[in-house]
């Protein structure tokens, strides 16, 4: 847990620099940036050009600018792998295009440029579109403000490559924009599965509604099929967040069972992780490693245990235990 950037409630200078830092934290942390280019002249197939969070030379800030990060090596398995991201600005400093390879996958640097990002045979995306395909459509995965502040988590390679940047409004709020790849519990995935993620990127909050949404926000958040699925490779289905249920009460979990009695603290449970429609198959994924419902409500981002876990919205997250973050 030795990765991980607070900004300390100062607004970013733009949506870009939160990309830029969550590149660096990603740097920090032992992944690698395998190509880049920044939207403008400079170009390089097998490393970092973006020196800049602003615009202009070598800036993270310019329309098409991109890179590709490559998940550390190591790790027991099977969180192991060669997962990587590619990002891509959009003619809007808040939209973002997002790409996601599997580990039986990889992105073609070879085929990248300064403005154009590589290309990946069995395509998988996080927000849908291309921008080049369709500027319309593309996706807001961050805050079009710029008075906000973000957390960045990002998992070294003795863990399990979790990682998170969570954006929301500068002095609290619900969270308006994130990032995620959170993992599953070893003990509730099968040995078979080589994907134990839910993978997205979107600009809704982390509460019930949106997370176990069956449409709309869901389609942000991904499993992977394994090889076996239809067309012989990984394929993404929409996931969604299962709630604890009480039939005499109703919903108890996300925000509304309290604290633990014995200790005063919201303790929370591991969120169950699923399908319940029968597109490319329906079924239990597992059940979350890092994040669980908590189980009080907030209304602004806190603390709880002051450095290990902070609540955005309805869900705990595992923070460094080094550095209070400002929620």
């Amino acid at each position: 847990m030795a990765y991980s950037s607070d900004l300390n409630n100062v607004s970013p200078a733009s949506q870009a620099s939160v990309l830029y830092d969550l590149k660096e934290t990603f740097k920090a942390a032992g992944y690698t940036i395998r190509g880049s280019g920044d939207g403008i002249a400079a170009h390089s197939a097998v490393g970092d050009i973006i020196t800049s969070p602003g615009s202009g030379a070598n800036g993270m800030d310019n329309v098409d600018a991109w890179f590709t990060v490559r998940q550390a090596s190591g790790g027991a398995a099977p969180y192991s792998g060669t997962r990587e991201w590619t990002f891509q600005r959009g003619t809007q400093a808040y939209n973002w295009f997002c790409q996601y390879s599997s580990p039986n996958t990889t992105f073609d640097q070879s085929t990248g440029n300064a403005t154009t990002r590589p290309t990946l045979l069995l395509t998988q995306y996080l927000m849908n579109f291309a921008r080049s395909d369709n500027a319309s459509l593309e996706q807001t995965i961050l805050p079009t403000g710029t008075t906000f502040t973000y957390q960045i988590r990002v998992g070294d390679s003795a863990e399990d490559f979790h990682w998170y940047c969570i954006c929301y409004p500068n002095g609290g709020g619900n969270v308006s924009g994130r990032i995620l790849n959170i993992p599953m519990s070893s003990d509730s995935i099968t040995s078979a599965n080589d994907e134990p993620f839910i993978v997205g990127a979107g600009e809704s909050s982390l509460t019930l509604s949106s997370l176990a949404s069956t449409s709309g926000n869901a389609t942000d958040l991904y499993g992977w099929q394994g090889l076996n699925a239809p067309l012989g490779y990984p394929s993404p289905v929409s996931m969604t967040a299962f709630p604890y249920h009480d039939s005499a009460v109703g919903f108890i979990i996300p925000g509304a069972l309290g604290s633990n009695p014995e200790n005063g603290r919201d303790d929370g449970l591991p969120i169950v992780w699923g399908r319940n429609t029968a597109v490319l198959g329906n079924g239990f994924k597992g059940m979350s490693q890092k994040v669980k419902w908590t189980g009080t409500s907030r209304v602004t981002g806190d603390t709880l245990d002051s450095l290990n876990y902070i609540i955005f919205d309805e869900t705990i997250w595992e923070w460094d235990g080094t550095t209070v973050p400002s929620v």
